[in-house]
């Protein structure tokens, strides 16, 4: 409590200096808000009770700092609940300043039962973030920020001054003390909004206005009848952001997470996303004061982008932080630049509406031919039609050979062309918009459709959503092949396959949210079972995703780092529950496996539950 009165002077210049530090606070909170509300689409407000549980969950319980970083977030969880604490105690502080003291002295004292430990804490832990951001100094957190040096000074004064401050001080030194707490929590209002620590005001925000969705992109519809300005105005719509967006950029904390789990980083490559996706949008923003600002990013970085969505995955403050999607309809769509590796790929898909430029499929003249009186359409993708890897073309066979095993109907549509993946991925939305329509007419009298492909499941259900309504709905292969399990209606006993692991694949991990289904199958198939060290929504791209498997890479060695994770667990078989997996799996185990070791199998869940599945007989 205070040793004595504050004069009228001091009072002045208190209510000054809170007036002209609040002031700048709200100032350039708001020049960058106005920034945002200049954003394209809507913040949206719907699913508002799960919206509000997340914040509580990812913000108040540091949900995502601690669980991915348990150290340091553990650290940061501790600096965090010790300011909640501290928000009484502050406004008390400036409240005696004034005369006016909310507490009295008896509340303060109780009060400070809980304020001093989480003091103590709070010094802990900044001086532990201190000691990892200024001395041992990980790759992802970059350079040396002055801004969190001079951060972690004014919390460890704030600290010490208020532990002094409830001793017995002599009036004048008690004074000072004061003066020097309320100093640096008024600097605090300076420096907030001009650094990374407009997280601290700008995350709940962001994490509550998050999409649930990945990957969260604009539809991008194409009117070929549309009038010359209607498509101008597509186009120009085409370099500014979203409000999402926008926040997303003012939001980041920089911690480098993004960096930590991106496969082309991890790989050599150049892409940064962070600084590509993120920071390098930060200045242009603030210079242009609008949101015309997605050519800044780097065009050589979006294109090594897998899409994973790892850096969305692992971000602690809901940043949405893949923008290869922006940069590569951009080049394509208004600068009409396409890499040469992709034109072809592109010329085939509009011209005989598959990746491979085919016209003929061996193995979907083998399978049933759908028609509506059958309960699935089974939709091959061109990976499996195509035979882009010769060898998943017995996973295909034994999925059907599943659904025969369990009497259930299923047919492939011979007129099915590629679901756009590859199109929608690298940028090309108009021949991707093509591929839809078409297939939305195929589609229009089904009811359910399967997949071994994750890609073209995400595609055939939530993409095309964007566009217009889906009237099916589509499971993944070993979502079906868990369900017959479970029910019964196929029997696996446990065979011997070695040391078994699995490789989650991204699209039906983070973008599906799966990760059950293959487990149940591959658990029911194998008493051997163990997981890799990224798996889950956790899991590491192959690499193959966001087109590149039809890229040459020129750069850093992103199709072999989740190969090399899988030769050093030492399995004998990994399974994997994607056609592009398995066959960046099998490009990429051989020549990595060392000399004198036994080589490692690829399958997908299809066929270790195949080589276990014990036949019955049913009708049709």
């Amino acid at each position: 409590m205070a040793k004595f009165q504050f004069t009228g002077i001091e009072q002045s210049i208190l209510a000054i200096t809170i007036i002209i530090t609040l002031g700048s606070f709200i100032y350039e909170v708001w020049r960058r808000l106005r920034i945002v509300l200049k954003g394209r689409d809507s913040l949206p407000f719907d699913h508002f009770g799960a919206r509000a549980w997340r914040v509580f969950k990812e913000v108040f319980l540091h949900e995502k700092v601690i669980k991915d970083r348990f150290w340091p977030g553990l650290m940061h969880a501790l600096v965090f609940w010790g300011f909640i604490v501290f928000g009484l105690v502050t406004i008390d502080h400036f409240a005696i300043g004034f005369g006016h003291p909310l507490m009295n002295e008896q509340v303060h004292r109780y009060y400070s039962y809980i304020v001093i430990p989480f003091s103590i804490f709070v010094l802990f832990g900044i001086g532990s973030l201190t000691y990892r951001r200024f001395i041992s100094r990980p790759k992802a957190l970059g350079k040396i920020s002055p801004t969190s040096g001079l951060v972690a000074f004014f919390i460890s004064v704030l600290m010490i001054t208020y532990l002094l401050g409830e001793t017995d001080l002599d009036p004048m030194v008690w004074r000072i003390n004061w003066w020097i707490h309320s100093l640096i929590i008024l600097a605090f209002l300076f420096l907030i909004p001009r650094s990374k620590h407009l997280h601290l005001v700008l995350s709940p925000i962001n994490i509550f206005f998050k999409p649930f969705q990945l990957p969260e992109h604009t539809a991008v519809n194409i009117d070929l009848e549309g009038s010359e300005d209607e498509l101008d105005t597509m186009l120009s719509d085409l370099t500014q952001m979203t409000k999402n967006q926008t926040l997303d950029v003012f939001s980041c904390v920089e911690c480098g997470r993004c960096i930590d789990v991106c496969p082309a980083n991890r790989g050599g490559g150049l892409l940064d996303p962070k600084n590509h996706f993120i920071l390098d949008l930060r200045e242009p923003l603030l210079k242009k004061g609008n949101v015309d600002v997605l050519s800044e990013i780097n065009v050589e970085a979006g294109w090594e982008c897998t899409t994973c969505q790892a850096c969305t995955e692992v971000c602690p403050v809901g940043n949405h932080v893949e923008k290869s999607d922006e940069i590569r309809r951009l080049e394509v769509l208004v600068e009409g630049k396409v890499p040469q590796e992709y034109q072809k790929l592109f010329m085939n898909l509009q011209e005989s509406g598959n990746t491979e430029g085919r016209s003929d499929s061996p193995l979907a003249e083998r399978l049933p031919t759908y028609t509506p009186d059958k309960e699935y359409v089974l939709w091959l993708g061109c990976f499996a039609r195509y035979e882009l890897d010769p060898n998943f073309t017995k996973s295909v066979e034994n999925f059907a050979n599943i659904l025969d095993v369990a009497g259930i109907t299923y047919g492939v549509l011979q007129k099915e062309h590629c679901s756009g993946d590859p199109a929608n991925r690298l940028g090309d939305k108009l021949t991707y918009n093509m591929l839809r329509e078409h297939n939305m007419e195929l589609l229009k009298e089904a009811t359910k459709v399967v997949t071994l492909c994750p890609h073209c499941a995400l595609n055939l259900e939530k993409e095309y959503s964007k566009y217009s309504k889906v009237n099916y709905d589509v499971s993944h292969h070993t979502q079906v092949i868990a369900e017959l399990i479970e029910e019964g209606r196929i029997e696996v006993k446990k065979g011997s396959n070695g040391k078994v692991t699995y490789h989650d694949p991204c699209n039906l991990s983070r973008m599906l949210d799966e990760v059950d289904a293959p487990r149940v199958a591959i658990n029911a198939a194998t008493d051997d079972f163990f997981e890799l060290e990224e798996s889950g929504r956790n899991t590491l791209c192959c690499g193959a995703g966001g087109g590149l498997w039809w890229k040459k890479e020129t750069k850093g060695r992103t199709h072999l780092v989740r190969a090399e994770q899988v030769v050093d667990s030492s399995a004998d078989t990994v399974v994997t529950g994607c056609n592009f997996c398995y066959g960046m799996m099998n490009q990429g185990l051989k020549p990595l496996t060392p000399e004198g070791r036994s080589e490692i199998q690829v399958k997908d869940v299809a066929d270790i539950v195949v080589e276990n599945m014990v036949s019955k007989t049913h009708s049709k």
